[in-house]
């Protein structure tokens, strides 16, 4: 018999409380907590599941995965990128996979009880991801890549950056810029939005989080971040920091996206180092946090240029992908681009959207959350075991690669019914009962969930009802029926995203 993973009872039911606003929080610890509400997620996975079976064929030592020689003579490997491949072996293997790539053990965890045992109960067996671990040449130690202790001390560093009172400052930042984006824009022409939207998202992590307006080098910017979208393949070939330094044409570009990018910062860092005052952003609070729990000071500029460089990079990409794809489902769905519009109006009338307006945009939230359940930017989660333990029975190797792909979580059919077909109407309150809370986290889980993520869903929300508000999406002749995804370190619109724009009449 196949390995797979059988749910033995039905779910529990239990209800969760749909929050006024996101912008509630107090403290860090709360916000997972709080989100998860939001998502209309279940707090307590073992009480509304039982634990899953894990059943192998006599004598395996692992659960059986997808063979590479035999994904190689069918074709296989050429026809599917890494998303279809996880997706693929989930639906062909069941819920708990292994294969093997370059010699390195691979377990793919796809269900939702086996996803938290990966990223809360066992977390302390395991480092970061292969990806995230090599990414360190190009990021440093910032809060992506670190490991404990450093990364739980940095994080105390950056966590006022992202309360409540920051974050709602943020609000007038964003539709100021979503106003400026869009006055350019001309009405009844097709435009690749997904440009727009990198710029976009860029210039707002420029302006909350470092307080500098970076639009005249957002092309420097945008290349080194394709520059690090090409090292991923680099992560898992032995010895990458040798590959690294290579004199070929991709390497070079690589390091020169990096040496580009420490200027910037380091240069942000030495004005601010002669003019300490706050100005209200990331590294005002970055340079002038004081670790007093240890004792340890604070932060050397490496550090400080560690984390500037990780939330330039991946703040703004993600945000930008998750606009993409949900501006796409907009065009592509009328009656839910219709629906959200009409709540503009309703709550906004003929202004732009501000922080306040938040909790009144509930349609917009449940939007933009859809979005990210099919389309999760981070589309997989990866830890490595740094040592060998059990796991239900089975021993995980040192050194395996652990998988936790939100794309498959997100897409499963037992959870999500028709789970391809846009509906914002899966997180109203009747539909969020008994949703386990392994089955959508898009922004992960435990000790390294995203700091950023109330940032990330205000920024999504408010940017989709400014658009909505003023401008109608539709797809133009001959677009494609769906949207091909490229994931690399997140998941991008493969061709970008070509839309008609058309501005409302008042």
């Amino acid at each position: 018999m196949y390995a797979r993973i059988v749910a033995m009872d039905a779910l529990a039911v239990r209800r969760t409380v749909l929050p006024r606003s996101f912008l509630g929080f107090h403290r860090l610890k709360d916000m997972g907590r709080e989100w998860n509400r939001l998502l209309g997620v279940s707090l307590d996975l073992a009480a509304d599941m039982a634990a899953p079976e894990i059943l192998t064929r006599p004598g395996a030592r692992y659960p059986e995965g997808p063979h590479f020689v035999r994904r190689i003579l069918s074709g296989e490997f050429l026809r599917q990128n890494a998303a279809d491949f996880m997706l693929s072996a989930a639906n062909q293997f069941g819920d708990l996979n292994h294969y093997t790539a370059f010699g390195r053990h691979i377990f793919q965890f796809n269900h939702p009880q086996l996803i938290q045992d990966l990223l809360v109960r066992d977390a302390g067996h395991h480092h970061r991801g292969l990806v995230m671990q090599r990414a360190k040449l190009v990021l440093g130690e910032g809060l992506l890549t670190s490991e404990a202790p450093l990364h739980l001390r940095q994080r105390r560093l950056a966590q006022p950056a992202f309360h409540r009172q920051r974050i709602a400052s943020y609000g007038q930042i964003i539709t100021g810029y979503v106003t400026e984006m869009t006055s350019t824009w001309e009405s009844g022409k097709v435009m690749d939005l997904h440009p727009e939207m990198l710029l976009l998202a860029l210039r707002i992590v420029g302006k909350t989080l470092f307080d500098t307006n970076v639009a005249t080098e957002v092309r420097q910017i945008a290349q080194a971040v394709d520059s690090f979208m090409g090292f991923l393949p680099l992560a898992f070939l032995p010895f990458p920091e040798l590959v690294l330094r290579l004199p070929l044409p991709a390497m070079r570009r690589i390091r020169q996206g990096q040496a580009y990018l420490d200027g910037l910062i380091y240069r942000m860092i030495a004005e601010r180092r002669k003019d300490p005052r706050d100005r209200g952003d990331l590294l005002s609070m970055l340079l002038d946090a004081v670790d007093t729990e240890e004792g340890t000071g604070g932060m050397t500029d490496q550090q400080v240029r560690d984390e500037c460089l990780t939330v330039m990079l991946a703040g703004h990409e993600t945000s930008a992908n998750a606009l993409s794809f949900a501006l796409w489902e907009l065009a592509r769905n009328p009656e839910v681009q219709e629906r959200l519009y009409q709540e503009c109006v309703v709550v906004l009338g003929e202004r732009m959207p501000a922080a306040e307006d938040y909790g009144k945009l509930t349609y917009a939230a449940q939007v933009f959350a859809e979005t990210l359940r099919i389309y999760p930017p981070v589309w997989v989660t990866a830890r490595t075991a740094m040592e060998a333990y059990e796991y239900r029975g089975i021993l995980i190797p040192k050194g395996a690669m652990l998988l936790a792909p939100q794309i498959v979580a997100h897409r499963d059919p037992r959870f999500w019914e028709d789970p391809l077909r846009f509906d914002p109407g899966r997180f109203t309150e009747e539909k969020k009962v008994g949703r386990p809370r392994f089955s959508y986290f898009p922004f992960g889980a435990g000790a390294r969930q995203c700091i950023g993520e109330g940032l990330a869903w205000m920024e999504g929300v408010l940017i989709l009802a400014a658009i909505a508000r003023s401008w109608k999406l539709s797809l133009p002749a001959g677009a494609p029926s769906s949207l091909a995804m490229r994931p690399a370190v997140s998941l991008r619109p493969k061709n970008g995203l070509h839309l008609r724009v058309d501005r409302r009449l008042e």
